[in-house]
């Protein structure tokens, strides 16, 4: 069942994928695509995107692949997860997306390296090809993969850069950048992407309904007080945006409405602001748990220690030789208490039960019990 045709809609026009049908053209993604394109055309080498988490990096970088994607004399590289643990794996990661090496035992650092400059040779200067590297998540970036692909820029002839990189990275690559000055200069462009603005904002939503509506139908709306409790709520991230607008769209269609207002979007904030509160409930309720499972584990090794003496000391007769008196105790290992046995000479009547004294976790052992007197434990004072 289609739960969108309800309000006239083909398919979720909220898609938390990077759908390049549904990226709208804001003025600073239209410039950064637009420079991109020309750095990379003009092979000038680093290109670096910066935004904060939601702004839409991801999708940049899709829209970059699409619009050269039918341009021959390029060819596109994408690397999504750039956290490596050393150079020989980020170097051989490299190198097996190029098609450059395998990856066999043994293979060095150089080798390596060597076989993707052999590689970038042969398809920009024998085949005049164009290889572009994306790295998404630039911020992930290692120190020692920051000084590969530096050097990287230095494969290049009299007039361009043998590889075009171009990385999307969060604000946090801007520290880099800062410790790390010889790869900063080496940057042909340096673009930073901002919030949406409210008119932005807006459009960017309708023009997502209309990609998502069916043909000649009325699609759903969103009143400008709506719009504006959206803008309020999410400051314009375009993640945040679609993350909500999606929760609206769910609301209207349980509650059967095509046009979202101000309290409908309330709503859907207090609906998720309780859901985190419940997760977070949920979260320290599961840490509480935990932490009575190791006091009870701790408690019960304790408990192990005090019956089988100090660490190593696992045995009765263990025990026994660590008790200084003349009394001696043994162990009943089915009702774990202590026995203390009959006087020299006196045997215990046939069906009587064996007179029983606290075990030796207890300080003391009652008067009364076996007419023997009150006994503390050595070492337990």
């Amino acid at each position: 069942m289609n739960y969108f045709t309800s309000l006239n809609l083909d398919r979720e026009p909220f898609s938390n994928s990077p759908e390049p049908e549904f990226f709208f053209e804001t003025p600073q993604h239209v410039n950064c695509l637009q420079q991109l394109e020309i750095s990379i055309r003009l092979r000038r080498g680093l290109n670096v995107v910066i935004g904060d988490v939601g702004t839409g990096k991801t999708t940049l970088s899709r829209m970059l692949i699409r619009k050269l994607h039918g341009d021959d004399a390029v060819e596109f590289h994408l690397l999504m997860d750039p956290d490596f643990s050393g150079p020989i794996q980020f170097l051989a990661g490299i190198a097996r997306m190029m098609g450059a090496a395998d990856f066999a035992p043994g293979i060095t650092e150089w080798q390596l390296k060597e076989s993707i400059k052999q590689y970038l040779f042969r398809r920009g200067i024998d085949e005049d090809k164009v290889v572009v590297l994306i790295i998404d998540e630039g911020q992930k970036l290692p120190g020692f993969c920051i000084e590969i692909l530096r050097e990287f820029l230095n494969y290049e002839t009299n007039r361009f850069k043998l590889l075009q990189i171009v990385i999307f990275a969060q604000s946090e690559f801007n520290a880099i950048l800062e410790r790390r000055e010889n790869f900063a200069d080496r940057m042909n462009v340096c673009l930073r992407l901002k919030p949406l603005d409210f008119t932005q904002m807006r459009r960017m939503i309708e023009h997502r309904i209309a990609q998502a509506s069916q043909a000649g139908q009325e699609p759903v709306e969103f009143t400008t007080p709506a719009l504006a409790a959206i803008y309020m709520a999410t400051g314009g991230v375009p993640r945040k945006v679609v993350m909500l607008c999606h929760q609206v769209i769910l609301a209207m269609i349980v509650r059967n409405r095509s046009r979202a207002g101000w309290f409908l979007v309330q709503s859907c904030l207090r609906s998720r602001a309780s859901r985190r509160r419940r997760q977070r409930s949920i979260g320290w309720g599961m840490a509480a748990a935990l932490g009575v499972a190791v006091l009870a584990a701790l408690t019960g090794i304790a408990g192990k220690r005090d019956v089988a003496g100090e660490p190593g000391e696992r045995t009765v007769a263990a025990y026994q030789a660590r008790v200084s008196d003349k009394t001696v105790y043994s162990l009943d290992p089915v009702r774990a208490v202590v026995r203390k046995p009959a006087a020299a000479g006196v045997r215990p009547l046939a069906g009587a039960a064996e007179p029983a004294v606290a075990p030796p976790f207890r300080k003391n052992i009652p008067k009364g019990q076996a007419g023997g007197q009150a006994t503390a434990l050595p070492g337990r004072d």
